[in-house]
């Protein structure tokens, strides 16, 4: 960072606080466990059946390059998640060698009851706090978003690294990498 003045000073007094962000995350998402009695899929399985629940259709080599993830790693997830009767694989028309990717109507619902908890979570905290509090939250958003947006930047994979990394829009922005729905507290 340049500069060693009082703004200086400033933003590191931002960035000791934002490790909340982290924190209001992990707490949502624990209560929102102890409402859904189903058994949560690691991160990376709910990363793709998000990705496909926005692109109904989407190829397991799209799904990785949403995601910035290695085709392999995305392959073994897909055949994870189609053995759980998460995802179907349909022959593409066009080229019979390629495989579309559709939710399970099992995932439609699960995906929907965890966002229905977060929903039911994070409605009930906010509105335990006053109305100042509320507003401070809601006016700070498009500054978080735009802080994420610069992380992304700067965090974007080069040519040595390309397909290593998984974009951090995931679950912090409110929207998925892919354009699908997420928020901390509705992660199946």
């Amino acid at each position: 960072m340049t500069g060693q003045g009082p703004e200086r000073a400033e933003v590191l007094g931002l960035v000791r606080q934002l490790p909340l962000l982290g924190a209001v995350s992990r707490v949502a998402r624990r209560a929102v466990r102890r409402q859904v009695t189903e058994e949560r899929l690691p991160d990376a399985q709910i990363e793709v059946l998000r990705t496909v629940e926005a692109n109904p259709g989407i190829g397991t080599r799209a799904v990785a390059e949403r995601l910035q993830l290695v085709p392999n790693t995305v392959s073994t997830i897909v055949g994870d998640l189609v053995r759980a009767g998460l995802l179907r694989r349909a022959r593409d028309r066009s080229d019979r060698r390629a495989a579309r990717l559709y939710l399970t109507e099992q995932a439609v619902n699960r995906l929907a009851a965890w966002v229905a908890a977060g929903d039911d979570v994070l409605s009930e905290a906010l509105l335990r706090l006053d109305e100042d509090d509320r507003r401070s939250l809601e006016q700070a958003m498009p500054a978080l978003r735009r802080l994420l947006d610069v992380l992304d930047e700067e965090d974007a994979p080069d040519e040595s690294d390309a397909g290593h990394r998984a974009s951090p829009r995931g679950t912090t922005n409110g929207q998925s990498v892919s354009g699908s729905r997420s928020t901390p507290a509705s992660t199946p």
